[in-house]
């Protein structure tokens, strides 16, 4: 048999004026030979996304165990992920523990143990998971990971007690002493994504900024060329991704546009943030889960932490009716009002959540899976009751089908095992090596967690 089909290489960029576009999954990426038996796999995805200041438990955690557990309120948002969501109660994060002759940092220690299984010390913690995978799979990527985050750097404040900001401000660490600092702006994760490496030269891209015009617009030929020459599925593949780097682009530019003009919301009369980044926390936090989902589209990159705020972070949630900080919300010392402003701020977030995974799963890859079935994502926080700082019973849950390797639509308990067990499973799941981890003589992962895979 003669195989005459010619295909577009996986990692094909339409190069423009200071503008690379990586594409999605296309039929036309298929080997002819592998076209005539099977379609390609589509790449496996990992995801940690960090909720600040803890959650109220009793709306977080179902209590009943197994496939019958409840929906509870603060999941709520996410019910229509029930089989693809798998919640994961009992878990400490060990390493975190107050030892002898330490001094504060009860919002530090979780935060910077919470994907590290290391105890942090005034120098030093240990490389995180996200890190141990993005050296394994990262190669094969143009980006080995990235890290997002909605909070602004500045906001990391001095830290407290024994540690310092980076300890509450990215859950990310290439080393044991190299933080990766989180990019809360839109605009530049956008430009990292689609920006021509050729010509980043700052004047001239301050010069399509303030053109307005769309990446797009530079590759328009190119585009045309390429969906004249594929099929009408992989038209409507192009069609629709474009489409969707199009309304990105369009949502940072009324972002920028409501700035320059003075317009703001209520949650942001006493907050001055740069240009390019939303004064709602909504809008923001949608714009920075659009920038991940196209990341994970165009596979520039399959490992990705998100923060949805420092931990002990303080914003205000007017928006909500809560007019003190999250963190001053979270010492509520049983005052129920706040309890209920909290209740709130959690539902909020797990709204976030639920378009960001809404968004997944409509996405379909090469072989009709969804990038949500080719994914499994992390959700969780370093404390429980951030009232006590309580850093036992964490709230956790992975979503999505990692390909077969995670049986969803359950509540597991695991009573006194380290958070670490649990990413370890998931490293297990990409056959990352580990051994890296384990040099740091603080690591505190015992092995992996039976019953998820």
């Amino acid at each position: 048999m003669i195989i005459t089909k010619k295909f577009m290489p996986r990692r094909t960029f339409l190069r423009g004026a200071g503008a690379s576009l990586a594409l999605p999954f296309l039929d036309a990426m298929i080997p002819a030979l592998a076209a005539s038996t099977t379609a390609a796999n589509p790449p496996l995805k990992m995801g940690f996304i960090y909720l600040p200041v803890g959650r109220i438990m009793d709306n977080w955690t179902p209590k009943i165990e197994g496939s019958g557990f409840e929906i509870t309120p603060t999941l709520e948002p996410l019910a229509a992920f029930r089989e693809q969501m798998l919640i994961v109660s009992g878990l400490d994060v060990k390493a975190a523990d107050l030892l002898p002759g330490e001094r504060g940092g009860p919002h530090a220690r979780p935060c910077a143990s919470f994907l590290t299984g290391a105890h942090p010390f005034s120098d030093h913690v240990g490389i995180s998971f996200d890190q141990l995978a993005a050296k394994h799979i990262g190669r094969d990527t143009p980006l080995a990971s990235m890290e997002l985050g909605i909070d602004p750097p500045e906001w990391a404040g001095q830290g407290a007690g024994d540690y310092s900001g980076f300890y509450t401000s990215t859950i990310s660490w290439r080393s044991r002493t190299t933080p990766l600092p989180i990019q809360n702006n839109p605009r530049k994760v956008f430009e990292r994504l689609f920006g021509d490496t050729d010509t980043l030269d700052p004047e001239a891209m301050r010069r399509r900024i303030a053109r307005k015009s769309s990446v797009l617009d530079s590759v328009a030929e190119r585009v045309n060329k390429m969906k004249a020459s594929v099929s009408p599925e992989d038209q409507y593949k192009l069609d629709e991704y474009l489409e969707a780097v199009r309304e990105i682009e369009r949502g940072i530019q009324v972002a920028e546009s409501r700035q320059a003009s003075g317009i703001s919301t209520a949650a942001d009369k006493d907050i001055t943030r740069p240009a390019g980044i939303p004064s709602d926390y909504a809008e923001h936090g949608r714009l920075m889960f659009d920038m991940m989902y196209l990341a994970y589209q165009t596979n520039m990159t399959r490992v990705v932490a998100f923060m949805l705020g420092h931990e002990g972070t303080n914003r205000n949630y007017t928006e909500l009716g809560a007019n003190d900080g999250h963190h001053s919300l979270s010492h509520h010392k049983g005052d129920t009002t706040a309890i209920e402003h909290l209740k709130k701020v959690d539902h909020y977030q797990s709204e976030l959540l639920a378009y960001f995974f809404n968004r997944m799963q409509a996405t379909k890859e090469i072989d009709g899976t969804s990038l949500l079935d080719n994914s499994v994502f992390v959700v969780g926080s370093g404390l429980s009751d951030a009232n006590n700082h309580v850093h036992n019973d964490v709230p956790m849950l992975l979503i999505g089908g990692a390909q077969g390797r995670i049986r969803g639509g359950r509540h597991v308990r695991y009573p006194g095992e380290p958070l670490s067990n649990l990413h370890m499973t998931v490293m297990e799941m990409f056959d990352v090596p580990t051994d890296e981890y384990f040099e740091n003589e603080t690591a505190d992962a015992t092995g992996t967690l039976p019953g998820i895979t």
